[in-house]
């Protein structure tokens, strides 16, 4: 446990990072993301997208990492061994939930008034759905307002069955890319157990709760499975993941499409 002085008070180094946090936000007007990675991501990785986020999509971020194989190690030792990695992880990332809402409950009256959204990329949906299944649970993700599942490399079959208990304020997205390499990639390598994923199938879309955005003929997504990085040079993209990022409604102004249950973007 560390423990630091700030203005003469001791505090745990989280929440002194909480309270600096806070202060950025309020002063900067800035909102603040979240964000859990996913497979093959070593500490520089998942640093390097942060930086991208704060960069290009202008939110504060929190990283939330756990031990994943980086430094571009492939194949079923690996994918399986960050399936496992993430099953363990369940628990730590819990903890830092229940943390979170404790330090808003407690520094309440110095809120920022700023929006705080929640996105997992590929196999971060892999440990957040454990979570979800998990008897630890207990509703913490109220604290977020929009919640992003991207590219979520998790079985498409039953999904509704756990993202039905995410608890958010606002708004749950699930955003999907039928072309995506990594995910056909992962369906494909491990055989009848892996089935298709619901980062990449437009079907069975049937969660009361989630609004599913389908990317697919979106210009210059192609083959990506990191299209919030990808494909920023086409602005319907970004503007979809700017909204979905700072806490507002990401489906505004796109197509729906009913027989699908989904919004295109172009």
């Amino acid at each position: 446990m560390i423990e630091v002085l700030k203005n003469k008070q001791k505090l745990l180094a989280s929440e002194a990072i909480f309270l600096t946090l806070q202060k950025n936000m309020r002063t900067k007007k800035r909102n603040c993301l979240f964000f859990v990675h996913g497979f093959n991501n070593d500490f520089k990785d998942v640093l390097e997208r942060a930086h991208f986020f704060e960069k290009n999509y202008g939110v504060e971020v929190v990283v939330f990492t756990w031990p994943a194989n980086g430094g571009g190690i492939k194949g079923v030792v690996s994918y399986k061994s960050d399936k496992r990695e993430a099953q363990l992880s369940v628990n730590a990332l819990d903890r830092t939930f229940e943390k979170l809402s404790q330090y808003f409950i407690d520094h309440r009256t110095s809120a920022c008034n700023q929006s705080f959204s929640l996105v997992m990329h590929s196999m971060g949906n892999y440990l957040f759905k454990n979570l979800m299944k998990s008897s630890v649970y207990g509703g913490e993700t109220l604290l977020f307002d929009n919640i992003i599942m991207a590219a979520a490399d998790v079985n498409n079959k039953d999904h509704e069955e756990w993202v039905d208990r995410i608890a958010f304020r606002k708004r749950l997205y699930i955003m999907i890319n039928e072309d995506d390499s990594a995910l056909l990639t992962s369906r494909l390598k491990f055989g009848e157990k892996q089935r298709a994923r619901l980062g990449h199938y437009t079907r069975n879309l049937n969660s009361n709760s989630a609004v599913y955005i389908d990317f697919t003929n979106a210009k210059h997504v192609k083959r990506s499975h990191a299209y919030f990085e990808d494909a920023i040079k086409n602005k319907n993209v970004k503007d979809v993941f700017q909204k979905a990022f700072n806490g507002e409604r990401a489906e505004k102004g796109l197509l729906y499409e009913a027989e699908m249950n989904a919004y295109s973007v172009v």
